[in-house]
């Protein structure tokens, strides 16, 4: 079956059956974790109103969710093109980090050869994907309890419109 026509039940049906042949058409995330995974991720199944489904990674990160330790959701677009490998893993080191096109320039990667990569396996550019993360933080900050403001510094965020919006 393709991710158009199965139901969000026809998914969780996939999802408690750990269904393979589902990988990479769509995407699980659960609203008590805060991680998204693959169909056949082998960690314990959520109850089907925690979960959420995505068709892209991109929007699981949009949304806020972050990849599952154990399936490693974008591991396999990260092995298709070694330069998103290499640009995961430089993320995955300093999520904090603000990156911008000099980066990737000083890095030896054209910008517009890292957009298109990342919206082909994503659906998001890296510097978004690398804001995203910064805004995870963020998130976990506000909800650890921390006023605002604080928040907004942890995250890396100099402006706080930027951040509210």
């Amino acid at each position: 079956m393709h991710a158009e026509t199965l139901t969000d039940e026809g998914r969780y049906r996939a999802l408690l059956r750990r269904d393979a042949a589902q990988d990479g058409r769509w995407f699980v995330a659960v609203k008590t974790t805060g991680i998204f995974c693959r169909p056949s991720c082998p960690a314990r199944r959520p109850r089907r109103e925690n979960c959420e489904f995505f068709v892209t990674a991109g929007a699981c990160l949009g949304a806020g969710y972050r990849p599952c330790r154990r399936c490693d959701p974008l591991r396999p677009a990260a092995e298709a093109e070694p330069l998103v490998a290499g640009l995961l893993e430089r993320l995955s080191h300093d999520p904090g980090r603000r990156w911008h096109e000099a980066d990737l320039r000083a890095l030896g990667y054209e910008p517009s050869t890292v957009r298109r990569a990342f919206r082909r396996q994503f659906g998001v550019s890296f510097i978004e994907m690398a804001r995203l993360a910064r805004l995870r933080g963020g998130f976990a900050a506000l909800a650890g309890g921390s006023a605002v403001i604080d928040a907004q510094l942890e995250a890396g965020f100099e402006s706080p419109s930027g951040f509210r919006a």
